[in-house]
């Protein structure tokens, strides 16, 4: 979905950083407590904000019990505790770099460096949530890379932009601007220009002179979706993505246009 050779620029760093804060979680700016050893022989333990640990950690024979222990002794200064063993550490990365194919598109090599994780239940261990579902950048979107995929086959016209934007505060918050080619491949990543566009204002209005940009200046725009940033972080947080829709439509949080005939039938 996302091309290996996607483009990015023009990014406005205001609204990127907003977008980044409404569907990303980074585990580094988690807190946390990362033991590493060596075959159960404790090496290093530390808290990333340099905090004392409570509890003393001599071996690491069981990874989760130990990593279940640290956490519950360490509850109020912590949000995940991480044991790695130093060979599997190695070999995990080792492992991910020989997977990289240079023809395939991004996120499907994303979606592997995390799937690599299970392989190491042992030697790559995270509590309360697994490594898997804890490490690196994880996407808060409430549901699956393959449901992005079957969402962008049904609702986005090939060889088409994209618009979706985050209105707080009487303006435009966050956006994302999204080409695709023929094959429904992301060819292209950036943000709406406030040098550019007035972003201040009603959504509806602001929204309409948006989409009237991006067309400008990007081509055919098939899909344009603002909503309030209430009605987005519940729709994130949403398993029926569609009632969540409804729901902000029903609320006027939601401005859809131009709106895909699939899309809109899919909401009537």
């Amino acid at each position: 979905m996302l091309h290996k050779d996607v483009l990015m620029q023009d990014i406005d760093v205001a609204q990127w950083r907003n977008t980044q804060e409404l569907i990303l979680d980074s585990a580094k700016e988690r807190r946390r407590i990362i033991v590493l050893h060596d075959a159960g022989r404790v090496r290093k333990v530390a808290h990333s904000a340099g905090d004392p640990v409570t509890g003393t950690v001599d071996r690491a024979d069981d990874p989760a019990a130990l990593a279940k222990e640290l956490y519950e002794g360490n509850a109020e200064s912590v949000d995940f505790v991480a044991v790695f063993e130093r060979a599997a550490f190695d070999e995990y990365f080792a492992r991910v770099q020989d997977s990289w194919d240079i023809d395939e598109d991004l996120d499907g090599f994303v979606q592997r460096t995390y799937a690599l994780l299970d392989q190491f239940p042992e030697g790559m261990v995270t509590y309360p949530r697994s490594a898997r579902d804890t490490l690196g950048l994880q996407w808060r979107l409430g549901c699956s890379r393959d449901d992005v995929m079957a969402a962008t086959e049904r609702f986005v016209e090939p060889g088409t932009t994209i618009v979706l934007g985050v209105f707080d505060e009487g303006a435009l918050w966050s956006s994302l601007v999204l080409t695709f080619d023929e094959a429904r491949s992301v060819t292209s990543v950036t943000t709406v220009d406030p040098t550019e566009v007035a972003v201040d204002g009603e959504m509806g209005a602001v929204g309409a002179t948006v989409v009237d940009w991006v067309q400008a200046k990007h081509g055919s725009c098939s899909l344009g979706l603002f909503m309030e940033r209430a009605a987005a972080e519940a729709f994130l947080d949403a398993t029926d993505k569609a009632r969540a829709l409804r729901e902000a439509s029903a609320a006027h949080k939601l401005v859809l246009a131009p709106v895909p005939l699939a899309l809109a039938q899919a909401l009537a």
